[in-house]
């Protein structure tokens, strides 16, 4: 039996499928492989109020779970148990009817979600307002992109009276201005006492939103991070190192062998303890480092927006050598930035200005609250 403060309980899950490994041109008969298990027996819980981000690589489980969770996929093995209402956005477009238009859609989707006609009327401007194309909402979806599928299923998923929300890769077909509008609802279900559990590879538009992180390796999970109160949360930036080492281990393997970096430590320091004002003081961003390489090199950090367009970059110069210990700060001054969404990225480039190893989104910035910023830099732009 659940405990009463628990909206899922996760035990022992497993999915597997069978994984063809041969077939013949033009032949039905195939030969299939051992098991795959795209969930492989994974046990955690998720409390009622939680806002879960749950990334990974592609094929990883992610969005097998969410299926499991809404019961479209059956597992293999194991249990869910589930307290509440599931509300959910799966894939793009699942549940619409083509044929029908955007209007129709709408009261369809609100019927199979236990809205009465009244009821969708009078979320009805809402709804329409989120979308964004009012002018297409008498046009047959069958001929959206996937875009406006993707904001007409999130509009009204949000306006669905649940206790659970379900969000698969939600921000992956809009533009800089509907992601934001995402992390605002998505907030807000939170701040009505809403369960959320977002599948994303966005974590940054998130993480200020969520306090539990899980990621998935293989159909397992290879972190689980929880944070229970605002100061822990606000020391994700911290916490949250996105390392991706493999890439440095092709290259020695491919490239140089005399050549080892390892980004042991970031930090932020700041005399903010509130991340929502951390703009306003000198951040520092310092790095701990050891490497060895016979040859130049450098640590260019990228501050970027959603779409990972560069806003703004900085460089350190490393010197030929071995190093146990090595120090470099970037200082970025006080209100030269806005709180707006952002991430921001480390590289070990070398003189050839060739990417040896990417860190991305290893610092996860605030963003500000509103529906719209204004930019991401203050230029000292002077109007007569």
């Amino acid at each position: 039996m659940m405990n009463p403060d628990t909206a899922i309980s996760v035990r022992n899950l497993s999915k597997a499928y069978s994984k063809i490994t041969e077939r013949k041109l033009f032949s039905h008969k195939s030969q299939k492989d051992s098991p795959f298990f795209a969930i492989d027996n994974i046990s955690f819980e998720i409390k009622k109020g939680d806002s879960v981000c749950i990334t990974g690589g592609n094929g990883s489980g992610k969005s097998t779970l969410l299926k499991m969770i809404a019961e479209v996929t059956q597992p293999t093995s194991g249990e869910i148990e589930i307290e509440g209402k599931v509300a959910s956005i799966l894939e793009v477009g699942i549940g619409f009817k083509p044929e029908l238009s955007g209007h129709e859609n709408i009261f369809l989707s609100g019927a199979m979600y236990g809205l009465t006609e009244k009821e969708i009327e009078n979320k009805y401007d809402k709804i329409i307002d989120m979308f964004g194309f009012p002018d297409f909402i008498n046009t047959p979806i069958k001929y959206y992109s996937s875009g406006m599928y993707m904001r007409l299923a999130f509009s009204i998923i949000i306006n669905v009276n649940a206790d659970i929300y379900l969000f698969d890769e939600v921000t992956s077909v809009g533009d800089g201005e509907f992601k934001h509008k995402v992390a605002k609802e998505i907030e807000r279900l939170k701040s009505e006492g809403a369960t959320v559990i977002i599948v994303t590879h966005e974590p940054i538009l998130f993480s200020q939103i969520c306090n539990k992180f899980i990621k998935f390796d293989k159909g397992r999970i290879s972190v689980l991070d929880t944070y229970n109160n605002p100061e822990e949360q606000n020391n994700i930036i911290e916490k949250r190192l996105y390392f991706n080492k493999e890439k440095l281990a092709q290259f020695k393997k491919v490239h140089q062998e005399a050549i080892e970096f390892d980004i042991e430590e970031i930090r932020i320091i700041n005399q903010s303890k509130v991340i929502s004002t951390i703009l306003d003081y000198d951040v520092t961003i310092a790095a701990k480092i050891k490497y060895d390489t016979d040859s130049t090199t450098s640590m260019l950090m990228t501050i970027t927006d959603y779409a990972g367009f560069i806003i703004s970059s900085a460089e350190a110069t490393l010197e030929a050598g071995k190093y146990a210990e090595r120090n470099i700060s970037f200082i970025i001054p006080h209100n030269s930035l806005c709180p707006s969404p952002f991430n921001i990225n480390f590289e070990i480039i070398d003189s050839k200005r060739q990417n040896l190893i990417s860190y991305s989104q290893i610092i996860i910035m605030p963003s500000d609250r509103k529906d719209k910023w204004d930019g991401y830099v203050n230029l000292p732009i002077k109007v007569t």
